[in-house]
């Protein structure tokens, strides 16, 4: 029998968005909750203490905290800012799921990342709820070209309108965030002066000049940044913090009102109060996550907003990390666009190895015969491992399975949400919450890692495999792959991975097969 995918024994266990300590709305009372018979009992014998305690504790309740303050805040407010992100799980789930480094020595992030320079002027929305295309466009897509470019973040700003205006609602009253993340990769957007922002209409559409100039400013792609595939699940931290620490904006949706809006200004970080955390009145708003600070209040992520330079300091604001994992609910990683400052690689470089569940050892591998390998000794059977993945350049990998008659299918993206995507360089095990389990039947299985530059159709790449020549299953994929096969790579291992540096044109892929000796 073959090589399988089994999910993780903790898999579909939903991180919890649980409220900050001590941040908890309600009475406050704790241990004095343990007396309430005692109390009750003595005070039914006082009627008239009981009325008086009651009223004192109302007007304490209404007035905690702003309370009464904080429902007019909600009224007032939300007429002088205005959201507009559409927040709806069903839509979130569509978007594909990144798988993130592993949290290792190997993958060390810095304490504190910006791309504040890179920002551009921070401006006010105003009465349209487009706050989707200012996070989207605005924001995320013009961080990514002066960054790319070099050039001042205001000369090279993008259009709020001409990415809202294609997916607004009616009345211009909100957007789904992702919605916005593709048509920035299939249509992209257009420059600010190309298309000013109008927030009396969203009716106004780019011509057929404006969608052919947008061509050239398309993004590469995003990904859902989710600890699992839980639409619902929490926001993860650590994907956040990888994308940021690689010149990568994150745009989120996050729930806001209460002293998120007038409070903030002028303030640097949010605060919120108990009642905020019961988010009654809140609603969805797109911004731009453009750093982090491990050590700043504890760990928080620095966010640009679309309310002008009044919201913060200078529109920036902070938010501490358990708070923007409780408000968030959704947010989406954007592929990397290259670094002004920096060369990009010329060598396709990469290295991979088999990490076992249990203790996490590497089962030892070595080189047969050119793109094929074998384990170097006979691993357990039903040993349950997961597969190590080193990149120095962003590329995309894919896994298939050989069955007992040699026919194949297809392991990984075990579903079509699961991301082949690797574009934040560095260590990966994967897959995140499935693995590969080496199963009771039989003494060898077979599987191959195919990893390419550009995204490839590995539905029909398993077919052209099945519909192969070849006495095995190594001949039947190199065959499958023809021309596209990488020929000639150099591989060089060390007993415990394996790895290659070559040169490549973009669109050719490298094939290792695998073999995986049991007893």
């Amino acid at each position: 029998m073959p090589i399988r995918m089994v999910p993780d024994e903790n898999k579909g266990q939903n991180e919890q968005r649980n409220i900050p300590r001590n941040k908890q709305g309600g009475s406050g009372l704790g241990g004095i909750l343990s007396f309430l018979p005692m109390i009750l009992g003595f005070l039914i014998k006082k009627p008239k203490l009981l009325m008086l305690l009651l009223a004192i504790g109302a007007i304490w309740y209404f007035t905690k905290d702003g309370c009464m303050n904080n429902i007019a805040d909600v009224s007032n407010q939300e007429t002088d800012l205005t959201k507009g992100a559409t927040l709806d799980p069903d839509e979130f789930d569509k978007a594909e799921v990144f798988t993130p480094l592993a949290e290792t020595s190997k993958n060390v992030l810095p304490e504190r990342v910006s791309l504040q320079q890179y920002c551009p002027t921070r401006k006010n929305q105003g009465y349209q709820g487009s706050c989707v295309g200012w996070a989207s466009s605005y924001a995320a897509r013009t961080i990514m070209e002066a960054k790319a470019t070099g050039k001042s973040p205001n000369s090279v700003a993008f259009s709020p309108s001409s990415l809202y205006n294609q997916i607004a609602l009616p009345n211009c009253q909100g957007a789904y965030i992702n919605k916005a993340m593709d048509v920035m990769r299939q249509r992209g957007v257009l420059p600010w002066n190309d298309f000013p922002y109008d927030e009396s209409s969203c009716s106004s559409k780019p011509n057929s000049a404006g969608l052919q100039k947008m061509a050239n400013y398309r993004t590469r792609g995003y990904n859902r940044l989710t600890v699992n595939e839980d639409p619902r699940g929490a926001i993860d931290l650590l994907a956040i913090k990888q994308n940021l620490a690689q010149g990568a904006p994150v745009v989120i949706g996050m729930m806001v009102g209460g002293s998120f809006m007038q409070g903030m200004q002028g303030q640097e970080l949010w605060q919120p109060s108990r009642n905020d955390y019961n988010m009654r009145g809140f609603g969805g708003h797109a911004m731009c996550v453009i750093g982090y600070d491990d050590y700043k209040e504890g760990g928080s992520f620095q966010i640009m907003n679309s309310w002008g330079n009044e919201w913060g300091k200078d529109g920036f604001g902070w938010v501490r990390y358990n708070d923007f994992q409780y408000f968030t609910k959704e947010a989406y990683g954007l592929y990397p666009m290259g670094d002004a400052k920096k060369q990009s690689p010329t060598k396709f470089e990469m290295a991979f190895g088999l990490v076992q569940n249990n203790g996490g050892e590497y089962i030892p591998i070595r080189q047969v015969a050119n793109n094929y390998f074998e384990t170097s000794s006979s691993i357990a059977k039903m040993t349950k491992f997961k597969i190590e993945v080193a990149n120095t350049i962003d590329c995309y990998t894919y896994i298939f399975g050989a069955e007992v008659n040699n026919t194949s299918y297809v392991l990984f993206p075990y579903t079509a949400k699961h991301s082949p995507y690797c574009g934040i360089t560095g260590t990966r095990i994967f897959p995140r919450d499935h693995s590969l389990l080496a199963d009771n039947e039989g003494n060898k299985d077979f599987f191959a890692i195919l990893v390419t530059k550009q995204p490839i159709d590995y539905e029909s790449v398993n077919k052209a495999i099945n519909n192969a020549s070849g006495n095995n299953y190594t001949e039947k994929v190199n065959n499958a792959l023809g021309r596209v096969l990488k020929r000639g790579v150099k591989f060089q291992g060390n007993g415990k991975n394996i790895g290659f540096s070559t040169d490549t044109n973009g669109e050719e892929a490298i094939a290792m097969i695998i073999g995986v000796n049991k007893r």
